[in-house]
């Protein structure tokens, strides 16, 4: 039995804590969050030891594993902290703040034999899942180009103010969604990006991070994708095509699946929409503290996907 701690209990440790439930070889001991009442509710209905800092958490704890959902800009020290003291880390994505952060995190993972895997879900969506199927087994032949756009109020009042603060998050819309992209795109693609063009600015407010963005990836294998990404308040667009030699995929909303093969309607994919990314992360990442194969992300792609945002921002 594993035995797990969750760093941070934001909106998305919900999750975690129910894919750790969910888990015949876990069981969560212990939550931690600078806001007691937080870990508190996080904690409701099992006997997980509450703590306001992971330091003394790990000190006072035997765990195997902890998920860190911290602010972008604490994962580097968070993670390094654990792994340090021999504890498995699954880091939610962005992995950090810059490929440089990524290095020296990956390097505590080596140093330490120990795990670091990050949490870029991707690969779990269903439609990303039969999508790369379709890739792979050349259904609609090969893969040209992919295009992306996606428009989301980002400015919510809900969303937390670390967020838009570019020395806590990192960046704005491109952290935050774009790393989603990479994340699917170096998935599915399964080819390393070797151009990046981009234009990013803020003409929204005067918060220090990207509110627009459009960037063109080229591919080592000449896969192209050109992505649209707006902050406003305008109606909410989140389409993603792939045009193939014979034939089109398009997933809408980050989640249905349609395909059309030369000029014949789009047909919907008839698949399980209700499957819940993070807890098939979660049983890989239970696979891998078992010493068993397991598809989740490691360290060497949650750099690759940090590099791409660093060459983004003008920062290489």
């Amino acid at each position: 039995m594993f035995r797990i701690g969750i760093v941070g209990t934001g909106i998305i440790a919900a999750q975690h804590k129910n894919a750790i439930l969910k888990n015949a070889d876990s069981e969560l001991v212990c939550v931690c969050d600078i806001d007691r009442s937080k870990a508190e509710k996080c904690a409701e209905g099992i006997n997980a030891a509450i703590y306001t800092d992971y330091r003394e958490m790990a000190q006072n704890e035997k765990i195997d594993a902890v998920i860190i959902n911290l602010p972008h800009f604490l994962h580097k020290e968070a993670a390094i902290y654990f792994l340090e003291r021999k504890i498995n880390v699954l880091v939610e994505k962005p992995m950090a703040i810059s490929a440089s952060e990524c290095e020296q995190m990956k390097a505590a993972a080596e140093k330490n034999g120990m795990i670091l895997a990050v949490g870029h879900i991707q690969r779990y969506l269903p439609a990303h899942r039969e999508l790369k199927k379709i890739i792979d087994n050349k259904i609609l032949g090969e893969l040209c180009v992919v295009t992306e756009t996606r428009n989301i109020d980002y400015f919510v009042d809900t969303r937390p103010s670390w967020f838009l603060d570019k020395d806590l998050s990192g960046g704005g819309i491109i952290m935050n969604y774009g790393a989603h992209t990479l994340d699917k795109l170096l998935y599915l693609v399964d080819s390393k990006i070797k151009s990046v063009n981009a234009n990013i600015g803020n003409i929204l407010n005067d918060k220090n991070i990207e509110a627009q963005a459009q960037i063109l990836l080229g591919f080592e294998n000449n896969v192209s994708a050109a992505l649209s990404y707006c902050a406003s308040r305008i109606n909410y667009i989140y389409e993603t095509y792939f045009f193939f030699t014979d034939g089109v995929a398009k997933i809408e909303d980050g989640r249905y699946l349609w395909t059309s093969v030369k000029d014949v309607p789009f047909k919907k994919a008839e698949l399980n929409y209700d499957v819940v990314p993070i807890e098939l992360q979660y049983e890989e990442f239970v696979k891998w503290l078992k010493g068993e194969k397991a598809d989740i992300a490691d360290a060497d792609f949650g750099k690759r996907t940090l590099e791409v945002i660093d060459r983004v921002y003008g920062r290489e």
